[in-house]
Order: C-alpha cells, then sequence, then structure tokens
C-alpha cells in the first residue's frame, strides 16, 4: 500500500480521486491548499503527490519546488483543469513526473501509478473493485428524507434509468447525490465525468463536450476527446444545468436522443454508451415558461426527478454530519477536537443553514482549525447561530428553523449520543442523565 497525498483546492475533486485510490488499495490523504500540503507531506512523507497547477492562493509550481526541497525524490504528478503547454513545460522541469488535464478518465491515472510506483494500480479482482465502488459512497445522515433518497437513488440506478435530474438548492449535496446514483449503477467500474455547466461557454461548448480534431481551428494542435467521450461506459455528470446557454441547448438535447455526435472537425460520427445526470438549484420549470430554457430538453432531462431536501427540513442529519466531518478534519490537521458541547449543539439544531451542508461542512473545519479546547463551545459559534438567524436571510428562513420541535432537537440529540456510545443504550442513558427505559421509549425499541 503506498501512501499519496492529492492537493487541490476543490472539494469535489480530491473527494473523487481520494475515493478511486482507496478504491485500488492506497492510503490516501487530501489537502485543500498549498500550506495544509505542505504541512501534510512533512508529517507523512508521501510516497506520490497530485498536484494541482492552479491553486486559488497559491501556484502549484511554487508548491513544486518548495516540496523540492524538503523532499528530493518525492514524485508528483501535475493535473489541472486549464492545460497550456508553457505551463506543462514548467512543471515538468520542476521535476513533476507527469503531467495529467483534468478531466482524465483512471485509466491514465491507474498508468501514472503503475509506473511511478512499480505497483499494480487495480485491486487483487474485478470483483473486489465493483463491491468497493457500490458501498464506499454514501449520504450521512439519520434523518427520513435522508432514507428515502437513499432508497430512490439505489432503485433508480438499479433500472437503469436515464438520464435523471438532480434538483435542490445550493449546497444540499446534489454532486454527492450524483456518485451515489453512479455507484449503484451497473456502470459503477467506469468513469464519472464531472462538468460544470457554468464554466462552458457558448463558442467552447461542442469543442468541451465533443472534442475536436487535429487543425479544428486555430489552436487545435492534437486532436483531443470531449466529455462526452471521456465518460463512455459510465456517468456525465452535468451541474449546474440550467446554466447551458440556450444556443447550445438544442446540441445536448440531440447527443441525448442518440448519444452520438460529430467531433468539431471531424467527419467520423462517434457513439458512446454513458448515463446521463444532470443537476441544478434553479427551478427550471420557471426558465421554461420564460423561454429561458428548452421546454423539449427539460422534458428529456426530467424523467425521473431526484430531490435533495435543504439541511433545515432533515434536522436529524446535522449531528451525525458534523461528528462525520469532526473526524475528517481531525485526521487532516493533526486536531484532537473531540466534539462540541451539549449547548453548541442545541445551538446547530436550530440554526436555518441557509448555505446548506456545504456551511455545515465550512463551519465544523473552521471551528477546529481554530479550536484550542477539548471541545468547541456555544461561545466559539458564529453570531448567527448563536442568534438562530442566518445573516441577510428572509424570514421564510428563519421561521423554518423557529418552527423546529423540541421532540425533534431532542430525537436529533439521543441519536448521536447513541452514535458516540456506538448503539449502547445503557451507556447512552447514563450520559444523558435518563434510564434505560426511558430511553427506549423516546427512539423506539429497533434504535
Amino acid at each position: 500500500m503506498s501512501r499519496i497525498l492529492i492537493i487541490d483546492d476543490s472539494h469535489e475533486f480530491t473527494e473523487l480521486v481520494a475515493g478511486a485510490l482507496r478504491h485500488r488499495g492506497h492510503d490516501a490523504q487530501s489537502a485543500h491548499s498549498g500550506r495544509a500540503g505542505l504541512g501534510l507531506a512533512g508529517a507523512q512523507r508521501p510516497d506520490l503527490v497530485i498536484l494541482d497547477l492552479h491553486l486559488a492562493e497559491e501556484s502549484g509550481i511554487e508548491v513544486l519546488h518548495r516540496l523540492r526541497d524538503l523532499f528530493p525524490d518525492l514524485p508528483v504528478v501535475i493535473v489541472t483543469g486549464q492545460p497550456d503547454v508553457p505551463s506543462a513545460v514548467a512543471a515538468l522541469k520542476g521535476s513533476a513526473v507527469d503531467y495529467l488535464c483534468k478531466p482524465f478518465p483512471f485509466e491514465e491515472l491507474d498508468a501514472v501509478l503503475t509506473r511511478v510506483l512499480k505497483v499494480s494500480a487495480s485491486p487483487a479482482t474485478p470483483a473486489a473493485l465493483t463491491e468497493a465502488r457500490a458501498t464506499a459512497i454514501d449520504m450521512i445522515g439519520a434523518s427520513p428524507a435522508t432514507a428515502e433518497l437513499r432508497t430512490v437513488i439505489h432503485q433508480l440506478a438499479a433500472a437503469g434509468v436515464r438520464p435523471a435530474l438532480i434538483t435542490g438548492e445550493s449546497g444540499t449535496g446534489k454532486d454527492l447525490a450524483a456518485r451515489m446514483f453512479h455507484a449503484a449503477s451497473a456502470r459503477r467500474s467506469g468513469p464519472f465525468v464531472e462538468v460544470n455547466c457554468s464554466a462552458v461557454g457558448e463558442a467552447l461548448f461542442e469543442s468541451e463536450f465533443f472534442g475536436h480534431e487535429r487543425g479544428a481551428f486555430t489552436g487545435a494542435i492534437g486532436s483531443r476527446r470531449g466529455f462526452a467521450e471521456v465518460a463512455d461506459g459510465g456517468t456525465l455528470f452535468l451541474d449546474e444545468i440550467g446554466e447551458i446557454p440556450l444556443t447550445c441547448q438544442p446540441k445536448l438535447l440531440r447527443f441525448l436522443e442518440d448519444q452520438s455526435f460529430f467531433r468539431v472537425g471531424g467527419s467520423r460520427k462517434v457513439t458512446v454508451d454513458v448515463q446521463v445526470i444532470a443537476a441544478t438549484n434553479r427551478d427550471l420549470r420557471a426558465m421554461v415558461e420564460q423561454w429561458a430554457f428548452r421546454p423539449d430538453l427539460y422534458f428529456r432531462l426530467n424523467v425521473v426527478p431526484v430531490v435533495v431536501s435543504p439541511l433545515r427540513d432533515r434536522p436529524e442529519d446535522i449531528l451525525p454530519l458534523v461528528a462525520f466531518w469532526l473526524a475528517e478534519v481531525n485526521a487532516r490537521y493533526g486536531k484532537a477536537v473531540r466534539g462540541f458541547t451539549r449547548e453548541a449543539e442545541a445551538r446547530l439544531l436550530t440554526y436555518p443553514w441557509p448555505g446548506n451542508v456545504r456551511e455545515l461542512r465550512n463551519l465544523v473545519e473552521r471551528l477546529v482549525i481554530l479550536c484550542g479546547t477539548e471541545r468547541i463551545g456555544a461561545e466559539q459559534l458564529p453570531l448567527e447561530i448563536t442568534s438562530g438567524r442566518a445573516p441577510e436571510a428572509g424570514s421564510s428562513a428563519n421561521a423554518r428553523a423557529t418552527d423546529l420541535t423540541l421532540a425533534q432537537i431532542e430525537r436529533a440529540h439521543i441519536r448521536k449520543v447513541l452514535a458516540d456510545a456506538k448503539g449502547n443504550k445503557t451507556r447512552a442513558a447514563s450520559i444523558l442523565g435518563i434510564s434505560r427505559e426511558t430511553l427506549r421509549a423516546k427512539v423506539g425499541p429497533d434504535s
């Protein structure tokens, strides 16, 4: 087993690649800044580093040079979503062992792992890989809404439904739902290609989605596969589908009809087999009525809608999510924060979370990093949480928070204590200061 460090400011990318590496038997750690990555590298001495060339706060080339200062022989693979030849040359001159352009199929990464680490990049058997992928991705939470969402995703994936449309507010976890769909489908062993539609402009739409041939336009120095071709045999996840320019939507609709296309500048029709999952936080039906989104594309995508509820509608998920990220952040930064005080947990449960799961995750990370005590107290929480109201939030969001019943808050806290006690009702009852019979009456005999 090799120790691999991923340095990339995209949480989604690091989670995806780390999961794939763990499925292949490696110990994968993630850092979302150059500074954090250098700290982990110094503490753990990885066998390989996967480094993003364009980090938000620093240059990947600078981080590469500092890694070289720490470990002159450490192999580093550069990845980037903005490929350009000068940067590639600079990276390779800085002793990077390879250079991959996002999105890349895992087969390309496998080849790098085999060459650099001198080990097989795949698990012992295809069956083991399939099983690992099918069970590795899950949605944390104990609420009925989350349980129902898991069931719906697994049913649709098993039935082979395509395409699928995932809707929900920003930050609710639509990308995770898409990965669950992929992992539960027959295409789980294929690639998962995520596309941020808001980042694909009208002029580059065809080239980015369907690829191009050499000489198709100025700067096309070689042929290139597009997102649809890279995703062949797997899943193409179109995030923020509502942002695709109206003039480009007929081209996407045509592809959805028969899964075939021509590369820009090409004369040979390319046919692929992909599961298409789209996601949006916008009201596509309202956009259709305003002629901002094509009705035929909307109805083609909305065969089976999957709705991810906002966090304020599933308060039972808050404390399990906090416990999950607490363990993750502790491991990443070498901290030993044991949790939140009961008062702090109560505050978390009554806050409306306008930023949803993403806001909660970022808060946990920030608090753990800054925490100098064993437990995080209510006094360390931001003002908007201690007051129970989000900054600049409308009255409707705050009303939802105040509509939470005492029973809901109590049930969520009991489930958290039960989880901490690993299901031991006697121990949980002792921590809560109630009898075992009272505990059973509150959560039910099967909990």
